[in-house]
């Protein structure tokens, strides 16, 4: 059974939200089904599924309810169970497939004999079309594949190892030259199977065979075409291509999504609903270009300027020749990884609720990434997948950029921690292992707890 960490944001949820409803976004195979069924068995009496996906009938029974008591009796009358006040957990799975059911959770919220937790994939699209959410009685949340450190969990890194990572990275210092080794076997390893539970799930039952995690990947890119095919509308052949030009488009030097590999005389206006299709629907995650690296980042965000990751690594993989796994798996430094191993920081990055973006400034250069993790200044942030991990001219460039107050500056490798002062700040080199301690940081602070009282008059 694969650890989540979501399983947290579950209990939360029940323990300080069951005044909302609870809807789990994200995107398809990624689990949300199985972790909500885990929770309704471990954390609930009992618990009434109803699922779309496979009941055509139970979308049109439930649409027709207005108020709680009907809504109760349409949930008896498709499960075939008594729905018990106070113990039970009603679990509407697969909603995109009936998105307008969503609406009517606002009345057993109001109600409040019952906790309503709903998933779906596609919302992001699907949702956009539905007239009434119940704004103010739900709460959303985002599922994502595995997060390396999820994974790692998977093939038995104990606690221990991880915390004493985390030290490191908060003190500095280069991990235990063993623990760092096979830290950087299990990344590259990550790098193939990628985060898709299904896929993890095979490696650890066919004892390693990376053959079938293959064909597990390859399914799952058929099924996210065949999404496409179902839910894109007339706009289908232009969501595909992009989809299917992005392996290319990232192993290039330059990883932006170039619109001309589309058509050659594509715009930008043209295709900017069929991008927000696929990041809608969560399988692509777009990282968009800002020309000034201060917070508030949106400001200066460069309309049809982007790079385009897939949802997962695994399956980005899976659409390169097999030997480029091998390659990946050995570390080979004949190959160009830059676009694989940006795709998994952009993937860590957003799991952690980080919004993407990326520098670039036609006399500076390019930074892969920067977030807001400081407050008062940007946070860069490089990917080096070769042994010329110190050379970056961008990255000098904007710590030497007083007017940007940038003091500090991270470099992603395969290299141990080290700490080097630069003109203009300070940047740490840590291992790529290290990536979750970072989108953690990048996560920032909340307010909760904070109290600030108003100033006496």
């Amino acid at each position: 059974m694969l650890y989540r960490d979501a399983y947290d944001m579950l209990l939360d949820w029940k323990s300080n939200d069951r005044g909302k409803a609870l809807l789990v976004d994200g995107a398809r195979q990624i689990g949300k089904t199985f972790l909500l069924e885990q929770f309704a068995q471990r954390e609930y009496a009992d618990y009434i599924k109803v699922d779309f996906l496979s009941d055509d009938r139970a979308a049109e029974v439930l649409s027709s309810a207005t108020t709680a008591q009907q809504v109760i009796e349409a949930l008896s009358l498709i499960s075939g169970k008594q729905v018990v006040p106070g113990s039970t957990l009603v679990f509407l799975d697969e909603v995109q497939e009936a998105p307008n059911v969503v609406t009517f959770s606002k009345y057993l919220v109001q109600d409040g004999r019952f906790d309503v937790a709903m998933s779906g994939s596609m919302l992001g699209v699907e949702l956009a079309h539905v007239k009434s959410l119940p704004v103010g009685y739900m709460r959303i949340e985002t599922m994502y594949p595995l997060t390396f450190w999820e994974f790692c969990k998977a093939q038995g890194v104990p606690a221990a190892v991880l915390a004493d990572i985390k030290e490191c990275f908060k003190a500095k210092t280069p991990v235990h030259n063993a623990v760092h080794e096979r830290m950087i076997r299990l990344f590259r390893l990550y790098l193939v199977i990628g985060g898709m539970p299904e896929a993890v799930q095979k490696y650890v039952d066919a004892k390693g065979d990376l053959g079938a995690v293959r064909q597990v990947q390859e399914d799952l890119v058929a099924l996210y075409r065949e999404d496409m095919a179902k839910h894109a509308g007339d706009r289908v052949l232009q969501v595909k291509a992009i989809y299917d030009a992005l392996p290319a488009q990232l192993a290039k030097e330059n990883k932006r999504f170039l619109l001309k590999s589309l058509k050659s005389e594509a715009k930008f206006d043209r295709y900017a609903n069929d991008f927000a299709w696929l990041v809608g629907a969560r399988a692509a995650l777009m990282a968009k270009s800002v020309t000034d690296p201060r917070p508030m980042l949106e400001r200066t965000e460069e309309q049809g300027r982007f790079k385009l990751y897939l949802s997962d690594t695994g399956m980005l993989l899976s659409q390169y020749r097999s030997t480029v796994a091998l390659d990946a798996l050995a570390g080979a430094r004949s190959v160009n990884f830059g676009g694989v191993y940006e795709n998994v920081v952009a993937q860590e990055l957003a799991s952690a609720g980080v919004p993407l973006h990326y520098y670039r400034n036609s006399r500076k250069g390019e930074v892969d990434f920067i977030v807001e993790a400081d407050g008062h200044a940007a946070l860069p942030i490089e990917v080096k997948s070769g042994k010329d991990y110190k050379r970056h001219v961008a990255l000098n460039n904007l710590l030497r950029s007083e007017e940007y107050g940038i003091s500090r500056a991270y470099v992603l490798s395969e290299a141990n921690v080290s700490v080097e002062q630069r003109e203009g700040g300070e940047v740490s080199y840590v291992p790529l292992y290290m990536l979750p301690c970072i989108a953690e940081e990048a996560k920032g602070g909340d307010l909760s707890g904070v109290k600030v009282l108003p100033p006496e008059w």
